[in-house]
């Protein structure tokens, strides 16, 4: 998005020799209220991955406000439950599968991993970006959330005050569901802890989609998400009905995903999952 940002999640940030950054994380819960939901819930992490790189690549002097930008790609681990809320990071510039990328370190305020989360993008320096998307959000069906009948809060795993988004299993072999986001369900103040452009549906969204479709898979038992790849190659458009798909086996402890709009796949997430954390009985996400 051009335009530079209103707020700041990092502070004290720290350019080291080797190019690396060093930063502090802030803990106002008013402006960054999905820093409490849990630092491994995909959602924060995806939230998180926006803020921390653009900060940090104003840190170095390599973000222009003026260009339009994507995630094109993402993936993480989570360190060990128990982690509390991200207090300080570290992030780099690096190349991964000699494309250049970035990748971020978290930890909390005892210095416990939280996860380490790698990402590229692209920058649109000469498409007329605004006009382009103009158009492109004229594409599809438009329906409203209101009138979209969505699954239960149980068998989704939202929390109170949370909104769903996807609407029950269906498919012959209850591996898809179809799902709506618009303003009034994934923006706030709606929506208590999500937020983004509003000119489509963010990463942050699409992480909490896969959850959702995941806790419609394991039949609203509790889990945790412990690492996460995510690749996203067109626009998931608000107010346009979408459907996920399992698109792989029955593997216990992975699940790979197709997000579909308008006839062709936006994006695709593999999560990697486990079961409640039994030495406390807490939920992690």
């Amino acid at each position: 998005m051009p335009g530079a940002p209103t707020k700041a999640l990092t502070s004290d940030h720290v350019v080291h020799d080797d190019g690396s950054v060093a930063f502090a994380c802030s803990q106002d819960d008013a402006l960054w209220p999905w820093t409490v939901i849990g630092p491994h819930h995909p959602g924060a992490i995806q939230a998180a991955s926006y803020w921390l790189s653009v900060e940090c690549a104003m840190a170095l002097g390599g973000w222009d406000p003026d260009k339009w930008s994507a995630l094109t790609w993402t993936r993480w681990s989570c360190g060990e439950p128990g982690a509390g809320r991200m207090a300080r990071g570290r992030y780099e510039r690096t190349r991964i599968e000699g494309k250049e990328s970035f990748s971020i370190q978290l930890y909390d305020a005892q210095d416990a991993p939280i996860c380490r989360l790698d990402g590229r993008g692209v920058v649109f320096r000469t498409r007329d970006f605004a006009q382009w998307r103009s158009s492109a959000k004229d594409r599809g069906e438009q329906l409203r959330s209101d009138r979209f009948a969505y699954a239960g809060h149980e068998a989704l795993g939202i929390a109170p005050g949370e909104l769903p988004f996807l609407g029950p299993l269906d498919g012959s072999a209850g591996s898809a569901a179809t799902g709506l986001l618009d303003h009034a369900n994934a923006m706030p103040p709606a929506h208590p802890w999500l937020d983004g452009s509003g000119d489509h549906v963010n990463s942050a969204h699409l992480a909490e989609v896969a959850r959702q479709f995941v806790s419609l898979l394991c039949a609203g038992q509790p889990f945790r998400v412990t690492a996460a790849e995510m690749r996203f190659d067109r626009y998931v458009e608000l107010g346009v009905p979408f459907t996920v798909e399992r698109t792989e086996g029955d593997d216990e402890t992975a699940v790979d995903m197709a997000i579909r709009q308008s006839g062709r796949v936006c994006t695709q997430i593999s999560y990697r999952i486990s079961p409640e954390d039994p030495e406390t009985g807490k939920r992690q996400i």
